[in-house]
């Protein structure tokens, strides 16, 4: 009958704390300021740990810092997609991704950034690495047209750019090896024809 009765308390005594905890997590709510606290924590935190990595060439990176750098942006975004610091956070997923050599995931998040938030500062920035992906990793003709036509698009581009984009379209059907190819050929036939 004792252990009847002990068995009951200890069930109870569990049910009362698992209880409480709940209620607690329940009570604190979410605020902007509560998940900015959280992600100023973690890039604290990968910014010592890039010290750390920096002073010893021994040091590894946290890879699961970076994972929980990444939930905690996408909470932030996920939970307050209207407030104006939705774009940094998703500015640090497509850069932490990046980081973590996870660029697949990158480019998606580079082009939630593109699509709502059209006019961020660093769109040329962004509008490159999309278009540099599917130059040099995932070669997609279509892709690459339709990043260099937004980059095109800029007003006040600098014209060094919109040559370079202008060349790449010239030469879309080529992969990225053969336009180097291409341009290295070009070149040694340039310094060939010259007078003497």
């Amino acid at each position: 009958m004792r252990v009847y009765i002990l068995i009951i308390a200890v069930l109870l005594t569990s049910y009362a704390c698992n209880e409480k905890a709940q209620n607690n997590t329940q009570n604190e709510e979410i605020t902007v300021e509560s998940l900015k606290t959280s992600i100023k924590e973690m890039d604290d935190s990968l910014h010592a740990m890039m010290e750390k990595a920096k002073a010893s060439d021994d040091y590894k990176m946290n890879r699961v810092a970076y994972h929980e750098a990444i939930n905690r942006n996408k909470k932030f975004y996920e939970t307050f997609p209207k407030d104006p610091y939705s774009e940094t956070a998703l500015n640090k997923i497509a850069a932490l991704y990046f980081q973590l050599n996870i660029e697949s995931e990158s480019v998606k998040w580079r082009d939630t950034l593109l699509h709502n938030y059209p006019e961020t500062p660093n769109k040329i920035g962004v509008l490159e690495l999309q278009m540099n992906y599917y130059d040099y990793n995932e070669y997609d003709p279509e892709k690459i047209k339709f990043y260099a036509n937004q980059l095109l698009a800029i007003e006040n581009l600098p014209e060094s750019k919109r040559e370079q984009y202008e060349f790449r379209l010239e030469h879309i059907d080529k992969t990225f090896e053969e336009l180097i190819e291409f341009q290295m050929e070009n070149n040694e036939n340039e310094t060939d024809v010259k007078p003497k």
